[in-house]
């Protein structure tokens, strides 16, 4: 059964918790893991209690840079297939989203100059969402923040790069008005109501560390709320020949992996 709420849901928590498909900033970005070799595809298959919740397949040039990737959630909910396409330096500039293959859904990336600073649009139609970042001068993200168009509210992260394997990530909400707001409007000549809603979010701060083993895989997440931790997970790995995970395992998820390589 489709689900479009579901879908938009999905596809907004996707835009709060990931940025850049590069390669090389993967680790940066808390994915759980780098890819070593000339990867050419990924199934990753996510299961919770022993039942497939999700299958998702990537699929990567052969310089390393993703191409499309293919998302079903089971059983049966909703698919979603992303397709990228990148500058001459090989930064992402857009991304495409089709949902259960009618829908489609834009993310448009822009950088300055130097390439320190990176805006995302997101659109619905219409403009819809906009998150701009900082980077370092290795191409890691170091602030990211978040809002719709048309609001005051905010997100706002902080990353801190502790040591080679350790990161910090502040986070923080930000509101002057409260946490959802719906307008009527009514048009007397034209004889129409139109019902409107606008999201912001209450103040708040949460702070995430990660911690990653030598070969980038995250071994441990803590999550802390107004200075409680609130959250504890803890990782394990079984690894292929090319040191690439290919089982990964926490306390209420599994995950495995089936992964094609280039022939040399």
């Amino acid at each position: 059964m489709k689900s479009s709420t579901l879908i938009i849901f999905l596809l907004l928590f996707g835009l709060l918790y990931s940025c850049n498909e590069k390669p090389e900033n993967k680790k940066a970005e808390f994915i759980e893991s780098k890819l070593f070799g000339k990867v050419k595809s990924v199934e990753t298959k996510t299961f919770e209690n022993d039942t497939l919740k999700s299958r998702v397949l990537e699929f990567y040039g052969e310089n390393g840079i993703i191409e499309k990737e293919e998302t079903r959630f089971e059983p049966n909910l909703s698919s979603i297939v992303r397709h990228y396409k990148y500058d001459d330096k090989n930064r992402l500039i857009e991304e495409q989203i089709i949902t259960d293959g009618d829908s489609t859904f834009t993310s448009k990336y822009s950088y300055n100059n130097i390439g320190l600073q990176k805006k995302e649009e997101y659109y619905l139609n219409k403009l819809h969402t906009i998150t701009k970042f900082k980077l370092d001068s290795l191409g890691k993200t170091i602030e990211k923040k978040f809002g719709y168009a048309g609001s005051n509210g905010f997100r706002k992260w902080e990353y801190e790069y502790l040591d080679k394997n350790t990161t910090l990530t502040k986070e923080f909400f930000k509101s002057n008005s409260p946490e959802k707001i719906t307008e009527l409007k009514i048009f007397p000549q034209e004889n129409k109501k139109v019902l409107t809603k606008k999201y912001s979010f209450p103040t708040s701060e949460t702070k995430e560390i990660f911690y990653h083993n030598n070969l980038g895989n995250l071994e441990k997440k803590e999550k802390y709320h107004n200075g409680k931790m609130t959250e504890s997970k803890s990782f394990t790995y079984e690894l292929d020949l090319n040191q690439n995970w290919t089982k990964s395992e926490n306390e209420l998820t599994r995950k495995e992996r089936i992964i094609e390589y280039y022939k040399k």
